[in-house]
C-alpha cells in the first residue's frame, strides 16, 4: 500500500490560526508530492459531554495504514483521550506524529518561542519608550501559557531595575468578558495609571483600549497598550496593536518536512523544533502611525462579508426547514441541490451515511449498490463500518446519488484514485449528540484559494439536524404503522368470534351497515342457523367435540360465502348468514337452506363423527330498507329456523334409537 498521505487532526478550522496552518501544510505537501486528509471537529472537545462524543467520531475514521505521518494540534484539541488515542495508533503503525504547539514525549514537537517574543515586547517598552510602571493583564490563573508570560514580563522588568506589583496583575482569562470586568475594576480603584498595559493576548488588549477610550484616555498618548498572538480581528483595531504573531507558514512547512525526513530513516534527526514569533511594533505603543487610508475599504469588506454570512445563514435555515419536512433520506438530500450554489467555493462535496442509518429508510434499502465483496457481509466492527455514499456533488455538474456501499476505511469509494485527484480532502462529522450518522467530505486547495469554512460548517451541522428530523419522522411513521396494525388487530378481535374465526354479533352488524352504505344492493337475505343437539354432544362426547361441531357449522357457511355475503356466530349454537342482492332471484332463500342442508348431509356421509351432525336453517328475503328493522327480520328468519328445529326434535329420538340398535 502506497503511503503518500498526511493526516491533519484539528478543531475549528474556520479560525484563522488553524486555517493558516492548513494553508501552509497543504502548500508544502503539494510541493513534496504528498496528499493531505484533514479531520476537523467543530468544537474543542473540552466539555466531555454527549455532543463532544459525537464530534470525536471524526477522528475514529482515520485509517492509519495508508498514512505516511500525522500532524496533531493538541493545544486546540482539548481532549487528552483523543490526543492520546491518535498518538497511540500512529505509533502502532510506525508513523511519525508531529505535535504542533505542545512538546510531547515520543513525538516530533514544534513549539513557538512565546517567551522570547513576549520578552522582546516588554524590553521594547522599557528601552524605547522609557516605561517604568506596568499593569499586566494575564490569562487564566495557574495556566502555563499565562504564567509563562507573567514570568517573562517580571523577568525583563526586574532586569531593568523596576517591579511588577501583584496588585498590578489582573486575570482576564484570555476572553473579552472577564478581561473587561478586570480592567474596569482596576480603573475604578483609583490606583495610579501605569505607563503601559501589557496584555497576554490581543483580545484582552483591545478590551483595555476600549475601556481606556471610554474614560477619555488616549492610546498611546496617555498610556501604552500591547497585545500578543496577532489575531485576525486585530487588523480592524484602532489603534493597531503592538503585538507578536506566530509564524504559521514556517511551522506548517517544518511539520511536513519532518514527516518526510522520517520516511526513509524512520526517525527524525531532531525531536523538537522551536519557531520564533514575529514581533510587530505598531500604533498602540507609539512606534508606527498606521495609515487609515485602507480602513474604509477594510470595513466595507467586513460589512460585505457580514451581509453575505447573514444571507447564507438564512438560506441554511431555509434548507433545514425544507429537508426536515421530508419523509425519506433521498428526498431530503435532493433538497440540498437548490442550495449548492451557496457553497460554490467547494468543487467537490460528498455526503456519506452509515449503512445501518441508511437502512432505517425502507425506501432506500433496495436502492443500495452493494459491491460483490460486500454482498452478504455483516456491518462488522465500529472501526470498519459499511458506509453509503448518499450524495456526490461537483460544481456546475449534475448532482449524483450513487448509493454505493463501501467500508469506512476507504473513506470514499475509489479512495486511492480520488485522493490523488483531489490532493486534499477534509472530513467533518455528521451527528446529533452522540448519535453518529456519518460524515461530509470535500476537496480543497487552501494554498490556492481562500475558503469560508464557516459555510461548510453551517451546511454540515444543518444537514445533521435534517437527518435527525427525517429519522425521527421515519421512526414515528413506523410507530404509527405498528399502532395502526395493533388497532386493526384489536378491531378484528373485537368483531371476531374467538372460536370459529368468523364475525361475532358486533362484526355482523358492522359489515351489514357497510354493505348498505355502498348503495349497490336492492335486497338482502337473512338466514338463521342453529346447531342441533349441542347439549347432548357436550354431555355425551365432551365440550371439545361440541366446539368441533360449532366450528364445522362455521366452515360450511364459509363455503357458501362470496363478496356479497356476511356470516356470524351470535353465541353458543346460534349463527346468522346474510346475502345481498342487486335483484334477488326467485326462491333464493329456499335455495340457500337447501344448499346448506346438502353440505350437512355430505358431512354426515363421511362418518367421521359418533353422532348425527345436524343444524336447522330458516331464511327470509326483504328489501334493503328493512335493514333499519334488522332485528325484526332476524326474528322472522328465527321463526322459520325454529319450525325446522321442531321437526328435527320430533324425528331425532327415533333416529337415535335406530342408530343405537345398529351399533
Amino acid at each position: 500500500m502506497s503511503r503518500n498521505t498526511i493526516a491533519v487532526c484539528i478543531v475549528k478550522m474556520n479560525e484563522n490560526v488553524q486555517s493558516d496552518s492548513i494553508k501552509a501544510i497543504t502548500r508544502r505537501a503539494e510541493e513534496r508530492g504528498l496528499n493531505v486528509e484533514i479531520y476537523n471537529s467543530f468544537v474543542e472537545l473540552v466539555n466531555k459531554d454527549l455532543h463532544d462524543k459525537g464530534e470525536e467520531s471524526i477522528f475514529e475514521l482515520i485509517d492509519y495504514r495508508h498514512l505516511c505521518g500525522i500532524i496533531l494540534f493538541p493545544e486546540k484539541i482539548k481532549s487528552s483521550k483523543v490526543n492520546d488515542q491518535i498518538i497511540k495508533y500512529g505509533k502502532e503503525h510506525n508513523l511519525p506524529v508531529i505535535s504542533i504547539d505542545r512538546k510531547i514525549p515520543d513525538c516530533i514537537s514544534i513549539t513557538y518561542d512565546y517567551t522570547r517574543a513576549f520578552e522582546e515586547i516588554v524590553e521594547h517598552l522599557i528601552t524605547v519608550h522609557s516605561c517604568r510602571k506596568f499593569y499586566m493583564m494575564a490569562g487564566v490563573k495557574d495556566n502555563s501559557f499565562s504564567d509563562d508570560r507573567v514570568d517573562a514580563a517580571k523577568r525583563i522588568i526586574n532586569r531593568y531595575g523596576a517591579e511588577l506589583p501583584e496588585d498590578y496583575i489582573g486575570y482576564g482569562d484570555f476572553w473579552d468578558g472577564p478581561a473587561r470586568k478586570t480592567i474596569c475594576e482596576f480603573l475604578e480603584s483609583g490606583k495610579p495609571l501605569p505607563d503601559a498595559f501589557i496584555a497576554a493576548n490581543d483580545t484582552m488588549a483591545m478590551v483595555i483600549c476600549d475601556e481606556l477610550n471610554k474614560k477619555g484616555l488616549k492610546v498611546p498618548d496617555d498610556v501604552i497598550v500591547t497585545g500578543f498572538d496577532g489575531i485576525e480581528s486585530e487588523k480592524y483595531a484602532v489603534p493597531r496593536l503592538t503585538t507578536a504573531e506566530t509564524d504559521l507558514e514556517r511551522s506548517g512547512f517544518m511539520a511536513v518536512d519532518a514527516i518526510l525526513s522520517c520516511i526513509g530513516n524512520r526517525k527524525s534527526s531532531l525531536n523538537h523544533y522551536v519557531v520564533p514569533f514575529n514581533t510587530r511594533f505598531s500604533e498602540s505603543c507609539g512606534c508606527c502611525k498606521t495609515s487609515n487610508v485602507g480602513v474604509n475599504g477594510m470595513m466595507q469588506s467586513l460589512y460585505n462579508e457580514l451581509s453575505s454570512t447573514r444571507s447564507f445563514i438564512d438560506m441554511m435555515a431555509s434548507m433545514l426547514t425544507r429537508m426536515a419536512a421530508k419523509k425519506d433520506l433521498l428526498s431530503m438530500m435532493k433538497d440540498a441541490e437548490r442550495y449548492r450554489g451557496y457553497l460554490d467555493e467547494y468543487d467537490d462535496i460528498y455526503v456519506c451515511l452509515r449503512k445501518d442509518i441508511a437502512l432505517t429508510d425502507e425506501l432506500l434499502g433496495p436502492e443500495l449498490v452493494i459491491p460483490e465483496d460486500l454482498a452478504g457481509s455483516s456491518d462488522e466492527t465500529q472501526n470498519d463500518r459499511q458506509m453509503v455514499l448518499l450524495w456526490e456533488s461537483h460544481l456546475y455538474q449534475k448532482d449524483l446519488y450513487p448509493l454505493t456501499v463501501f467500508r469506512s476505511r476507504e473513506m470514499l469509494p475509489g479512495r486511492t484514485e480520488l485522493i490523488d485527484k483531489l490532493r486534499n480532502v477534509c472530513f467533518l462529522p455528521l451527528h446529533v449528540q452522540d448519535k453518529v450518522y456519518g460524515y461530509v467530505a470535500f476537496g480543497l486547495k487552501p494554498h490556492q484559494k481562500d475558503y469560508d469554512y464557516t459555510k461548510i460548517e453551517y451546511f454540515s451541522r444543518n444537514l445533521s439536524q435534517a437527518i435527525s428530523y427525517v429519522l425521527q419522522i421515519l421512526k414515528n411513521l413506523k410507530a404509527n404503522d405498528k399502532i395502526k396494525a395493533a388497532n386493526e388487530k384489536l378491531e378484528e378481535l373485537y368483531i371476531t368470534d374467538y372460536l370459529t374465526g368468523i364475525n361475532n354479533r358486533r362484526g355482523f352488524f358492522k359489515h351489514i351497515e357497510e354493505k348498505k352504505k355502498s348503495g349497490l344492493y336492492k335486497a338482502f337475505m337473512i338466514a338463521s342457523i342453529d346447531l342441533n343437539g349441542l347439549k347432548l354432544i357436550n354431555d355425551k362426547y365432551g365440550h371439545h367435540e361440541g366446539d368441533r361441531a360449532i366450528c364445522l357449522v362455521a366452515d360450511l357457511m364459509k363455503k357458501l360465502m362470496d363478496e356479497n355475503c356476511v356470516c356470524a356466530r351470535f353465541g353458543g349454537d346460534e349463527f346468522s348468514f346474510c346475502k345481498f342482492f342487486e335483484i334477488p332471484g326467485p326462491n333464493e332463500d329456499d335455495e340457500f337452506c337447501n344448499k346448506f342442508r346438502g353440505l350437512v348431509n355430505k358431512q354426515n356421509d363421511k362418518g367421521e363423527m359418533p353422532y348425527l351432525f345436524s343444524a336447522s336453517c330458516g331464511a327470509v328475503i326483504v328489501p334493503i330498507e328493512s335493514i333499519d328493522i334488522l332485528d325484526k327480520v332476524i326474528n322472522e328468519a328465527d321463526e322459520k329456523m325454529y319450525e325446522e328445529k321442531a321437526l328435527f326434535h320430533r324425528t331425532h329420538k327415533e333416529y337415535e334409537k335406530r342408530r343405537a340398535d345398529r351399533q
